[in-house]
């Protein structure tokens, strides 16, 4: 059952309607991605919030599933999942926040109005957690995906208490602290990964490209193994750093460094007897791997292994959505952590352009020209107003006439109207038209009126 929001609500806001970002399945080499200033309001449930964003963070998501057609139609759909803001609507059956909260979130895809590439989305209270007020939005932005699914691979898939987790001091580690391998540790879900096990009281190992080391060892990772290592060498230094006792894994890279996990985990009786290293029944207990990214290829065991592994798949859509029990403890888990100041955001990079700069964002994630441990952020009150957004279309096409290679940049009302002046001199018609009818090129984002 939907309630209208209070128009006192609506009047707190600054647009009606607002604008969103949306993708849908392309055609005729046009853009999958559509910019619209005229987006409706959505309508609230009497178990959700109505969120005010101000930030938004990419994710690799965002372009997969535009690429691969996943959860998108012929019908434009509001994409993202990352965002933070404030509450300026509440359905009748919230307990858990009132007007005026600044909140984070990790939007449900498949729920309607969720989508975080708009300025007002919907989400159930159950999914959401408050930002404490030394956090900006801007950094609030960043926990989402990441922080939720190192959760829900923490908590769920691998079964560890979420009461385990200190909210008031950092843990202190036993001397034989167990350890736990992370592949991938610079990825953002490596990132918040690194800082959970350590408050858990694991010891961590894990693989981040050189540039990256001393930031993850900031985070709390004990060893730290470049990524670009041989292969075969990479496993040999974990047995030795770890005295090949390493019983859980957690990879965010693909299948085939899961299958490096995967080996890990198992054990070698060979290298235990070239090393003079003794092995016990623990040992031999069974070890888990969870591969976020990408599952391992089944390979033939060649006699050498010493313990069994299980490799565990991650879902939200059992877990965490649709599951108040434990997605309000994780969340509540995290406010305190974050209000202690024991967890620590991601670093940040800021997209410019608001909505209008997503898709550029997002190509840049997609060729990886994003470093490890830098989230994409944009701010929505950045995006241009549609004149500006044409100026600056007509600009590019320009610039390809004359096959000239610039970025483009959000220009101030002056130099505007002087480039349209001078695109109005030296463009044909038919490139003007380019604006509304963006050719198999163009790669920006389309203007819905």
């Amino acid at each position: 059952m939907s309630t209208a929001i209070a128009s006192a609500t609506v009047q707190e806001t600054s647009r009606t309607p607002h604008r969103a970002l949306l993708a849908r399945i392309p055609t005729d080499g046009q853009s999958a991605w559509q910019l619209s200033h005229s987006h409706s309001l959505p309508t609230l449930s009497e178990d959700q919030v109505l969120i005010r964003t101000s930030y938004v963070a990419l994710n690799p998501f965002d372009w997969q599933g535009v690429e691969f057609k996943y959860g998108i139609g012929e019908k434009a759909k509001v994409m993202g999942r990352d965002g933070a803001g404030d509450i300026v609507a509440i359905g009748r059956k919230v307990e858990r926040f009132k007007l005026g909260d600044r909140v984070w979130f990790c939007a449900n895809s498949s729920a309607s109005d969720t989508g975080a590439f708009q300025e007002y989305s919907v989400h159930s209270a159950s999914e959401i957690g408050h930002t404490p007020n030394h956090l900006s939005d801007q950094a609030a932005a960043t926990l989402g995906t990441g922080l939720i699914t190192a959760g829900v691979a923490l908590f769920r898939t691998l079964g560890l208490s979420i009461n385990s987790l200190s909210v008031s001091t950092k843990a202190t580690r036993k001397e034989n602290a167990p350890w736990v391998l992370i592949w991938g540790g610079a990825g953002i879900t490596g990132v918040y990964l690194i800082e959970l096990a350590r408050l858990l009281g694991y010891r961590v190992i894990c693989s981040a490209s050189p540039a990256n080391h001393e930031y993850v060892r900031s985070l709390g990772a004990d060893v730290v193994l470049d990524r670009w290592s041989n292969p075969k060498e990479l496993v040999e230094t974990i047995r030795k750093e770890t005295k090949d006792q390493v019983h859980i894994a957690i990879d965010n890279v693909g299948g085939a460094t899961a299958a490096l996990c995967r080996q890990v985990l198992q054990g070698s009786l060979s290298w235990r007897s070239n090393n003079n290293v003794a092995m016990d029944e623990d040992d031999k207990l069974p070890a888990e791997l969870v591969p976020i990214a990408g599952s391992p290829k089944d390979t033939d065991d060649n006699g050498d292994s010493i313990r069994e592994v299980t490799s565990l798949r991650i879902s939200f859509s059992t877990t965490f959505y649709g599951h108040p029990e434990f997605s309000e403890a994780l969340l509540d888990r995290y406010d305190k952590l974050l209000e202690a100041r024991l967890l620590t955001p991601a670093r940040i990079r800021l997209v410019d352009g608001g909505l209008y700069g997503i898709e550029k964002g997002l190509e840049d994630l997609r060729h990886g020209r994003v470093p490890g441990g830098y989230k994409l952020v944009a701010r929505l009150a950045d995006t241009p107003e549609p004149t500006t957004i044409n100026v600056q279309r007509q600009r590019q096409d320009d610039d390809a006439q004359v096959g000239a290679k610039r970025t483009w940049e959000i220009q101030d009302v002056v130099r505007e109207q002087r480039t349209a002046k001078r695109f109005k001199d030296d463009v044909s018609s038919p490139q003007e038209e380019a604006e509304v009818e963006p050719g198999p090129r163009s790669t920006r984002s389309a203007i819905i009126a």
